[in-house]
């Protein structure tokens, strides 16, 4: 069990530059009804977006209990922990900013894909999430995941996910590869989002 959930955070680190590496594209590749190749442009924070709002639906199906915890019908703690992620869920969804950095630690940290996707601590999120907002159609992502595997120990828990997420943007339907994993952890007796890592494709093309 991770002793000091903070210790990871004390590394000096490099403030990655240039901020943002949103302005990349890739192209998604959809087959239509007369079999012609349809192709989308996507913004990268698109697809950050849709990765960060899976996580309460890949929880609830996945977070394994200890041993001697799992005769009880209800386990308390993993109940809170399904509870942290539907509310990040949620308030992202909404646009709801400060919803979002209430279920952070205070230093907690978010990583994407490329070189420099990394951002820590309130101030880092709350300029990320601003960001993430800008492209986002509410309410319309659909989560399929192939691979799930999560564990709940005491003070801390992970997930990992993997598969793909269906949406809209700009009323235009998307689909993409998608790749999660999050730890979670006790902070002044209640459980918050520590780390949180994100990955997709972020060049070239997916035929189906």
């Amino acid at each position: 069990m991770l002793q000091n959930p903070h210790h990871f955070y004390s590394m000096d680190r490099v403030k990655p530059r240039p901020r943002w590496f949103f302005r990349w594209r890739f192209t998604l590749v959809r087959g239509g009804i007369s079999g012609n190749k349809i192709l989308i442009a996507m913004r990268r924070r698109t697809a950050v977006l849709s990765a960060l709002t899976g996580l309460a639906y890949a929880a609830a199906s996945t977070t394994k209990v200890p041993a001697a915890e799992e005769g009880s019908a209800v386990n308390p703690e993993l109940e809170k922990v399904k509870a942290l992620l539907k509310a990040h869920d949620e308030a992202l969804k909404g646009h709801d900013l400060e919803g979002v950095l209430k279920t952070f630690a205070k230093k907690g940290a978010v990583m994407g894909t490329g070189p420099g996707e990394i951002w820590s601590g309130t101030e880092e999120l709350k300029d990320a999430y601003t960001h993430f907002f800008e492209s986002f159609d509410k309410g319309e992502q659909q989560f399929e995941y192939q691979h799930k595997f999560g564990g709940l120990n005491g003070d801390m828990g992970w997930l990992m996910a993997s598969g793909n997420v269906n949406g809209k943007l700009k009323g235009k339907e998307v689909s993409l590869p998608l790749n999660i994993s999050i730890t979670a952890a006790k902070e002044e007796g209640a459980w918050k989002i520590f780390s949180l890592h994100f990955s997709t494709l972020t060049s070239g093309e997916e035929k189906k």
